[in-house]
């Protein structure tokens, strides 16, 4: 992985890499009109699924491969089960494109497992979620190496946008060391105050955040949501993670 991949294995090691197949087709006698597919043994459902989000482009285009799939250029990608396969064409020549997406759907096709999102989802509240934003994060949590991984998505309200997460730690002991860690952390660029079970911060004029522990669970929201807003949002949180 560390040859054929270079600075970019340490973000597939960190979702559980296991193992990679990676194939070449050629079309006709032109080797340089080929499309090219990585298969990616990720371990684990939120391993395949966390990857292929990680890389999934805000534009691409929808596909039905596996739990979920698209194209973006001269690329395609889709996840299912514990795969997550990676394909790319030599250029946007239509029969080259064709092939590429018929490789990723027969590799979906063959490939074991569901066609749900991962459960760990399921406590995200669903007014507002931008379509294609949840993220399961591995490690370094919105860059804080203190949040370990978790979950974040982007929502939208009033015409406004922030991104809601949370992250379920060991217990709770545990959890308000991280949120203290985190606290420390924001004091360093942002006024915050103090509140019961954690604390707001202000970052410019249009920019804030509140963060809360519930239980193991460190949650918060960040952006330009308003104040009202945001506590909607993770009161909501708050009553889909306890059920």
């Amino acid at each position: 992985l560390w040859e054929y991949l270079n600075g970019g294995a340490p973000r597939y090691e960190a979702y559980g890499f296991e193992r990679l197949v990676h194939v070449r087709y050629q079309l006709g006698e032109d080797p340089l009109a080929s499309v090219t597919a990585d298969v990616y043994d990720m371990g684990a459902e939120l391993g395949a699924f966390g990857i292929y989000r990680s890389i999934r482009p805000s534009d691409a285009l929808d596909r039905s491969w596996g739990a979920e799939g698209y194209r973006s250029g001269t690329i395609a990608a889709a996840w299912k089960g514990e795969i997550f396969v990676h394909a790319s064409a030599d250029d946007e020549r239509p029969e080259l494109i064709e092939r590429m997406e018929m490789l990723v759907s027969r590799v979906c096709d063959e490939a074991d497992g569901g066609v749900s999102p991962p459960a760990i989802l399921d406590p995200l509240p669903p007014e507002g979620l931008i379509r294609n934003s949840e993220r399961w994060v591995a490690s370094d949590l919105l860059g804080h190496a203190a949040l370990g991984g978790g979950v974040v998505a982007t929502y939208e309200i009033d015409g406004r946008r922030g991104e809601l997460f949370f992250s379920e730690l060991e217990n709770d002991a545990v959890a308000q060391q991280v949120l203290d860690s985190y606290r420390f952390e924001k004091e360093r660029w942002a006024e915050v105050e103090d509140m019961p079970a954690g604390f707001r911060f202000q970052e410019s004029e249009s920019r804030s955040g509140i963060v809360l522990r519930s239980g193991r669970f460190v949650t918060g929201v960040h952006g330009e949501l308003s104040v009202d807003a945001q506590d909607d949002l993770l009161e909501q949180l708050f009553g889909r993670l306890a059920s």
